[in-house]
């Protein structure tokens, strides 16, 4: 089975946070000398992650890393630094192959909301929030702000306000950073927001938080889709190249095109 290991690109301050899995490295967005230092082990697959915001650096190191001789595959998603974490955990401790882990990493993104509370916005700038909400941040006493990162339509809620949240799965947990410092109305709004019932502490989750929401008082959210777990696509092939299974007609690590029909049925991770 392919083995591969996961590089997270993440803009949380100088120390790079403990990942809790062996598979998973975190880097700065621009340092390109950690491309060296990633330890590849045994993989012969590389997945690099960022925020979407990071698109370009992103593909950049994915490029070098490609240099080093894995097969390299790359993926952004609209969620913070702490979710993405939470994410390639997720993914590098499941047991899947190179294409199947890529493949359950797209299934579960497009499935969890994420967010934070902040008390300000004024150094906040996507979402970009309102002129009325920049004056909220400036008024002594408020509740502060939900900051949706998800979904096709990010937002800024001020505390308080009637949540009317995107349609999507009941996810049940919702993983804070530091619940400790939500107040009771920001916590029933991130819930409400995020379609979740209880809130729980995530040590994994302490990361700085300042180049993504502008404050160190923010404190970041993830949910992830509960149920029955994530319904892997149909697998598609095998690519003739790298050897790992594809469930689209291109490898997302050799962009060859698949060949080899395998198992038509979905698969539950």
């Amino acid at each position: 089975m392919p083995a591969i290991v996961i590089t997270a690109l993440l803009d949380v301050g100088t120390d790079a946070p403990a990942t809790g899995a062996s598979r998973v490295t975190v880097v700065a967005p621009t340092d390109l000398a950690g491309v060296s230092s990633t330890d590849l082990a045994d993989a012969t697959h590389a997945l690099v992650i960022g925020e979407r915001r990071h698109d370009t650096l992103v593909r950049r190191y994915a490029a070098a890393l490609a240099d080093r001789g894995p097969a390299v595959a790359w993926r952004t998603f609209p969620h913070g630094p702490g979710a993405l974490l939470v994410l390639a955990n997720q993914a590098a401790s499941i047991g899947l192959d190179a294409g199947q882990t890529v493949a359950f990493l797209d299934a579960v993104a497009s499935l969890t909301w994420s967010g934070a509370w902040t008390p300000s916005v004024a150094n906040l700038s996507d979402p970009a929030p309102s002129i009325g909400e920049h004056l909220r941040s400036l008024t002594p006493g408020g509740k502060g702000f939900v900051v949706t990162l998800s979904g096709a339509h990010p937002s800024v809620e001020p505390v308080g306000r009637p949540v009317a949240p995107e349609p999507g799965p009941d996810r049940g947990t919702l993983y804070c950073a530091t619940p400790d410092l939500l107040t009771p109305a920001a916590r029933e709004h991130l819930l409400a927001a995020s379609r979740c019932s209880t809130v729980v502490e995530v040590p994994l989750m302490h990361v700085g938080v300042v180049g993504r929401l502008g404050t160190d008082r923010a404190v970041e959210a993830v949910a992830l889709p509960g149920g029955g777990g994530v319904q892997l696509p149909a697998a598609r092939g095998t690519c003739p190249t790298c050897a790992t299974t594809v469930f689209t007609d291109f490898c997302p690590f050799c962009h060859v095109r698949r060949t080899d029909p395998t198992d038509l049925r979905g698969a539950l991770a």
